[in-house]
């Protein structure tokens, strides 16, 4: 009977780190709330590793601008690179909306390749609700 419990025990022990290592895997997302648009091009080129360590796995890559970052979102010397380097590494921006508020820029000024949520941080908790990786810079 010790052999048979022994036996059952060591089958168990061989098959549950597999099965845990399999409900882990799955499509990896991410999310960032920025307030510095200087970090954009280190982000994106982060975004670009994980998309390589990731694999098939690597799903969306989401970074939020918010506070007074969001002034310069209408400047096209300083968003033409920064959207055309996040394209190329698969981040979509956001704009948030309660930030261009505050800070008077008018959201049909934002670049069209940029989506626009009205509030980041509940955008933010949102996704974090969804199993999003998420850091603050």
């Amino acid at each position: 009977m010790k052999k048979f419990l022994f036996a059952v025990a060591l089958i168990f022990g061989l098959f549950a780190p597999q099965a845990l290592s399999a409900q882990s895997e799955g499509t990896q997302n991410y999310f960032v709330l920025n307030r510095n648009l200087q970090q954009l091009k280190a982000i994106s080129l982060a975004a670009g590793d994980l998309a390589e360590m990731d694999g098939e796995q690597f799903g969306e890559f989401n970074v939020v601008i918010c506070g007074k970052a969001v002034k310069d979102l209408v400047n096209p010397e300083i968003m033409d690179p920064i959207i055309k380097l996040a394209e190329e590494k698969g981040v979509q921006l956001v704009a948030c909306g309660f930030s261009l508020k505050k800070f008077g820029v008018d959201p049909s000024a934002i670049p069209a390749q940029m989506t626009k949520v009205d509030n980041g941080i509940l955008y933010g908790f949102t996704l974090q609700k969804k199993g999003y990786y998420s850091i603050t810079l």
